[in-house]
């Protein structure tokens, strides 16, 4: 089978959060035996060495135009950020392209590619499937629900309508909707019963993520995001605000590391005024950070989605302090695997739990690196990826009924 990935950013080995996934799916596809081809955005002048690391094993590499036009459409202009791809020169290249190569089967990554897709008068037939690493819509309700029923609140209110309208009609134009997590899979369907959605979960390298392999001095406790979405910076302002304190007083000599690129500059002006928080913006290698850490917290309460960064906590042993909101699509068991907090004072007394009792710590961290390597492997996830495009691509073979001219179902929402 030979498949066109459709990305925003290049897939390479050092790509986080989100771009991680489709890095990892590339890479293991390509193992398999199928023909893979990358269309993106040209992000970083990098981007050229970056082509030459996989070995001409790509079947193609198209660099997306950065054009901005006015689109002839059906629906009203595209809201924010699903109007990255609304542009009739990036419909052409994909077009050409897939046509060009014989490309049979489109893997869409991140809703804001799918106007490459959508209503693309150039593009022959072809297999098409989104996968959705967060709901617009969905993060908007969450972002409302927090904000409630002031001014902030009711124009993501409105902003949420606008986006539904427009992010379910694009998702209608795919034989196949991919979600990270069962909760988003329900969401989707309470808005669209009529979409086709499959769960295809991220995973974890439990090889290179992994505990050290000799005892390292513990200073503090860890968080890792990437601050370009607003539920990231959300989460540290919060946790810096109402939870930070409270364990600092009772644990002065504690550090608090904030991880991940592009960090805003309230929260870098806070290292400045408080030597206990150490932001380090991007960093090439977040395990030296994960292995000096008594607890990893995750204190997300907007967004959606599936969060890989846990995960790699998880998979190096470090115990995890989180809102029910992070641990979305991860089977957990509270108090078992991780502490579950979504209130400040329970996530302050869950962290000075486990900085107290050492044998606690031991025991979340050994049962949830196991079952992040039995459940969450990138092998496992790509099972499920390989087999919901084999499934594509059978129902397309398939005959079509003489009566109705519709091939039989295949898949199950």
């Amino acid at each position: 089978m030979k498949i066109l990935v459709i990305a925003p950013e290049f897939p390479h080995a050092g790509s986080i959060s989100g771009h991680r996934i489709v890095y990892e799916r590339v890479r293991r596809l390509l193992a398999r035996g199928y023909e893979v081809g990358v269309a993106c955005f040209r992000t970083s002048a990098a981007d050229e060495q970056r082509v030459e690391e996989w070995g001409g094993r790509l079947s193609d590499v198209l660099w997306l135009p950065y054009t901005r036009t006015t689109r002839p459409g059906r629906v009203p202009p595209w809201p924010w950020p699903l109007r990255r791809t609304d542009d009739p020169g990036i419909r052409r290249a994909v077009g050409d392209l897939v046509e060009r190569s014989g490309y049979a089967l489109l893997l869409v990554e991140f809703s804001a590619m799918a106007g490459a897709v959508y209503w693309n008068p150039y593009l022959p037939a072809v297999r098409r499937v989104m996968s959705v690493h967060e709901c617009e819509t969905v993060a908007a309700r969450r972002r409302a629900e927090l904000l409630g029923y002031g001014w902030a609140g009711m124009r993501e209110r409105w902003r949420r309508d606008r986006l539904m309208t427009v992010e379910f009609e694009l998702y209608r134009a795919f034989d196949l909707v991919l979600t990270l997590t069962p909760q988003e899979r329900y969401h989707l369907l309470q808005y669209a019963p009529d979409l086709r959605v499959r769960v295809v979960p991220s995973g974890v390298d439990t090889t290179f993520f992994r505990p050290a392999e000799r005892p390292v001095p513990m200073d503090g406790i860890t968080f890792v995001g990437h601050f370009g979405h607003e539920q990231n910076r959300d989460a540290v302002r919060w946790f810096l605000k109402d939870v930070w304190p409270m364990v600092h007083a009772r644990h002065p000599g504690l550090l608090f590391y904030v991880i991940g690129p592009d960090p805003p500059p309230d929260i870098c002006d806070v290292s400045w005024s408080n030597p206990s928080v150490v932001v380090t913006g991007r960093v090439e290698d977040i395990r030296p950070y994960l292995h000096r850490s008594f607890v990893f917290v995750c204190p997300i309460r907007m967004g959606s989605g599936m969060r890989g960064r846990l995960l790699e906590a998880m998979a190096c042993g470090v115990p995890v302090v989180a809102t029910s909101a992070a641990v979305e699509g991860i089977p957990v068991q509270p108090g078992g695997t991780c502490l579950i907090a979504d209130d400040s004072n329970i996530m302050a007394a869950h962290i000075e739990l486990l900085l107290d009792d050492a044998v606690l710590r031991q025991r979340l961290a050994t049962r949830a690196r196991a079952l992040v390597r039995e459940r969450l492997s990138w092998e496992r996830t790509v099972d499920w990826l390989e087999a919901a495009l084999r499934e594509v691509m059978e129902e397309a073979a398939a005959p079509r009924d003489a009566h109705t001219g519709k091939s039989p179902s295949v898949l199950t929402a």
